[in-house]
Parts: C-alpha cells; structure tokens; sequence
C-alpha cells in the first residue's frame, strides 16, 4: 500500500511540473515549494508500514548492504536479507521500497493443553551428538533474535518449549509448533527418555542396565526418578516419554481348543476313543504352558498370573525392554502381547513350569496340584523379583492330563485303579461292620444271660434269706407257744389245785360261749351216767367246733 502511494505521489508530482511551465513565475514558485513538500510526504508515505496489535513485521533488506555469510540467515550487522529486527504493533518508517520488503505475519498463541515447540533456523551449529540446543532460562530471551544470536543460541530443535499464551517473534528465526502437553493418566506413570542435558559418566551415581544409565533429571539418559500422575509442560520431542501401567496385570494361559471331556465311561469304550483320536487328531491345539513330565506324559496346563510393576521399578524396566507395554508377536504363539509378557513373564512361566513337572509323574503331578501352586508361585515371584515385577499370586487350574489319548488312557487305567480300591474298602468296611454288630449280638447275649444269671444268684440269695427268715419265724414261734404253752399250763395247774378241774373246766366253757366260739345248741347227744358224763360232753361239743369241717366234695 505504501508503494502504491508513493507511485501515486510521483504522478501527481509530475502532471503538476508539467502544469507549472503555463503559470507566472511567483506561482510557479509556490507551486515548486508544494512540489517539494509533496515529494517529502509521499517518501515519508512511502516508507511507513503499519502493524496491528495481532501482527509482527519481518524486515528484509533487498539493497545496500553486504551480502549474507555462508550459512547465515538471519543479518546481523545490517547485510542483505532477512533482518533479526522485528516490527511490532504501531507506525513504522524509514522502510523505503526497493530496498526493504516487509512481510507482515501473525503472532502465534499457544493453546491451553499444548505448548510451543521451537525450532531455530540460524545460530551457531549444535555440538557435537546433541540433539537439541541446551535450554535457555528463560523463553522470551530464546525468542528475541537480538539476544538469540548475540549469546551464541543454538540452531536447530530447542530444548526450551513456550507454554500457553501469546508471542511475537522472528518467523524468518524461529519456526513454532504446537504439541500437545503430556498427560500422565492414573494407574500410569512416564519415564523419561532424555536426549538433552549434560552428559552422564561413571564417575556419576546411577545403575546402569544394558548400557542406558539411570540418571537425574538434569542428565541424558533414561530418569531414575518417573513423572506420577498430572499434567506436564514438558517438550516431549527433547524428553521422549515412555506410558507404563502401575495398575495390577493379570496373565491367563489355558487351552485354546480344550473340549472337557464328558461323564467317564467304561474303560474299553474309553481306550477304544482314545484310539480314535490318535488315528484322526490333527494336533493343532494351542496351548500356551504346556509341560513334560518324568514319565514321559505331554499336557497343557491352565496359569493365571497376577503381578505389577511399582512405580519406582518403572525407569528399569523401560532401561531393560524399551517400552514394557508396546506390543509385540510372540515367537512360540504367533499372537500379539506386550513387550514385558513376551520377554519375560510368559518365558518364566514355562521354563518353571517345565523345570518342575519333569521332576514328577503325571499323575504325581496331577495329585499335587495345590503343592505345585504353591512351589511355582514362589519360583515365579523370586525369578520377576530379578527384573523388578512384583508377583501378587500364581494360580493353577485344570490340568489337562486328558487332552491327549495316552493321558485319557492312563487317566482311564488310575479310575479303574481307583474304583477296585474303593470297592475294596466298601466291601472291607462292610466286614468290618458285619464283624462288629456280630460282636454287638453277641455281647447283647451275654450281657442278657449275665442279667439272668445275676437274677438267679439274686433269687437264690433271697429264697436262701427267705428259708433263714422263716425258720427264725417258726422257731420264734414254737418258742412262743411253748412260753406260752408253759404259762398256761402252770396257769391252769394252778387254778386247778386251787378250784379243782370240773370248776375249771366249766369256767372256761363258759368264756368260749361268751366269746361265740362255742354253740349252745348241742351237737353231740351225750349220755350215760358217771361222775364224768357233763364233763365229757362239754369237752366232746368243745373239740367239735375246734375241728373244722371237711371239704365239700
């Protein structure tokens, strides 16, 4: 625009000396004054340039001045070419065309989320097996071509990265790309790769694994110390992260195609399937651990794994395989795993596995499931120990003695094995038992006869009492009767004496009738004569009612 009116400044310059040949000399005068104060305008015109508040003004200075050296861009000392000097917002002069050309360019923002990257196209020469020029203390010092160029700034990839916001500087320097800034998720965190810093050496503590040094941040190598979770400003193209998950990995391996067998069936239509599958098995099953044992039984073994890598482990491992997580084609199974599982989990697992059932039976190691959990998971956790993996727990499931038709018949042979013994111990327990209630009957028995036999000893005894009772009874009372015989006889022989006997006799005939032992009608029809004829009648009725009558017949 400024050259536009500069032109037009001339052409009306011109038409009017044109026009000032017809005027009178004093008019021409003025004229030639207004002339002149218009050709003073239009180059002060001519050489102004406007920038906006949004804008930057690149100089380039195309007359007057030396020519560029080899391999410089950017003029220092006023050369031809692109000048290190930038227009900001507002009025500039003294630009006059043909001889500078001023390119007007947009400043650049940087985003929230993102940060600039910035490459310099001008400056001294990297050193030697860097990769970016070292970092600057400050980002505008590193945009300000002035001071860039004056304090030995680096050209090429910068270390020193702009953060969000708003910037003015050199486009013909500086070259500004907006990145994304690193986000570090949870359950993750990143290890630095670094590609500028100073240079490690052994003098420097740190582990070296496979050659890459541990180092601090300050350094270039692989930081010992990994970013936790949170978002980082951080120029990821001079800082190369590695993501490595924290969270807990759990690793199944088990048989791809594995069928289970259905209920057992005899052993002869056993046998007669295994041969089947022998003669028409096309032996493509993938299993991921399979193992050999002592006797010589191949079989698939279903694993599960659980183990974690802690954060501070992070850095060794990505020293030691890279990127832990990146995905690879395991060798063996042609499938696609990560890095750590394939070159070290999965490798560990088998050779352990392996390691252990070549030491056993099959059928040993069938039986000793639980054992054998318990002895590989402390194998596997102290061999992950070596690398720096956590194990949280080794698990086994099914064995799969039966996935090939030896096993099925050596499995099928131990059933049967296992069933004649158990048959023999029913049929032992059932003797047992037979035994047993024949000893209960016949302590029942005895214990019943010992009952009786105790009774009849108990009858005896009493019956024995019984007699020794009675006698003493009877005794007792034959000596009662004959106290009491003796007492009575003494008793009458007195009364006798004293009333005579017939008194007597009456005396008592007369208390038997008076007791009602005696009937007063006679019985007995007495007769005759004599001193004694009452007497003996009484005496006769008196032993009639003592006899007692004879029995009705």
């Amino acid at each position: 625009m400024a050259l536009i009116l500069f032109f037009t400044v001339l052409a009306i310059v011109a038409l009017g000396a044109s026009f000032l040949l017809t005027l009178p000399a004093a008019a021409r005068g003025a004229l030639v004054v207004l002339a002149f104060s218009l050709f003073g305008f239009g180059l002060v015109v001519g050489s102004s340039v406007v920038i906006d508040q949004d804008e930057v003004g690149i100089v380039h200075k195309q007359f007057f001045g030396k020519p560029l050296p080899t391999g410089q861009i950017i003029a220092r000392e006023g050369e031809m070419g692109p000048q290190a000097e930038i227009l900001g917002p507002g009025w500039h002069f003294g630009f006059y065309p043909f001889t500078y050309s001023v390119r007007i360019d947009r400043v650049i923002t940087v985003p929230s989320g993102q940060v600039g990257f910035v490459t310099a196209r001008d400056g001294q020469p990297l050193p030697e097996n860097e990769m970016f020029a070292p970092a600057w203390d400050s980002a505008q010092d590193m945009l300000n071509p002035a001071t860039f160029l004056a304090k030995g700034g680096r050209r090429g990839p910068q270390t020193t990265i702009l953060t969000p916001g708003t910037y003015r500087y050199n486009t013909a320097l500086h070259e500004v790309t907006a990145i994304p800034a690193m986000q570090v998720a949870a359950g993750t965190v990143v290890v630095i790769k670094s590609n500028s810093g100073k240079r490690w050496s052994e003098a420097d503590k740190g582990d070296l694994v496979n050659g890459v040094p541990l180092v601090p941040r300050d350094h270039i190598g692989v930081w010992a110390e990994p970013l936790t979770p949170g978002g980082y400003y951080l120029n990821t193209n001079a800082y190369v992260p590695t993501v490595v998950k924290t969270t807990q990995r759990t690793y199944t391996y088990q048989a791809a195609n594995y069928t289970k067998p259905t209920a057992p069936a005899p052993a002869a239509a056993r046998m007669a399937a295994a041969a089947r599958v022998a003669a028409t098995s096309s032996n493509n099953e993938d299993w991921s651990v399979s193992v050999r044992s002592k006797d010589g039984f191949s079989f698939p073994v279903d694993v599960r794994v659980a183990c974690a890598v802690e954060a501070k482990n992070a850095p060794y491992l990505v020293a030691l395989l890279g990127n832990p997580d990146a995905v690879v084609q395991d060798e063996q199974e042609g499938e696609e795993i990560e890095v750590l599982e394939a070159r070290i989990i999965l490798p560990s697992i088998r050779a352990i596995f392996r390691n252990v059932a070549e030491t056993m039976n099959a059928l040993e190691f069938v039986n000793r499931r639980s054992e054998i959990e318990a002895l590989v998971g402390q194998r596997i956790t102290a061999e992950l120990a070596r690398y720096r993996v956590t194990c949280d727990g080794v698990y086994v499931g099914n064995i799969h003695l039966d996935a090939t038709p030896a096993g099925q018949q050596l499995l099928a042979t131990q059933t049967d094995r296992e069933v004649a013994v158990n048959q023999q111990k029913l049929y032992d327990q059932q003797k047992q038992a037979e035994e047993s209630r024949a000893k209960f009957v016949r302590a029942q028995e005895e214990a019943e006869q010992q009952r009786q036999l105790a009774a009849a000893e108990y009858k005896v005894r009493v019956e024995g009492e019984n007699a020794k009772s009675q006698v003493a009874r009877a005794k007792g009372e034959a000596e009662s009767q004959i106290i009491i015989g003796e007492g009575r006889a003494k008793a009458y022989k007195l009364l006798v004496e004293t009333l005579g006997q017939s008194q007597v006799a009456q005396l008592e005939l007369l208390k038997l009738v008076v007791e009602g032992k005696v009937q007063i009608t006679p019985q007995v029809m007495v007769t005759g004569g004599g001193n004694g004829g009452t007497t003996d009648a009484l005496m006769g009725t008196i032993l009639r009612q003592s006899v007692p009558p004879a029995p009705a017949k």
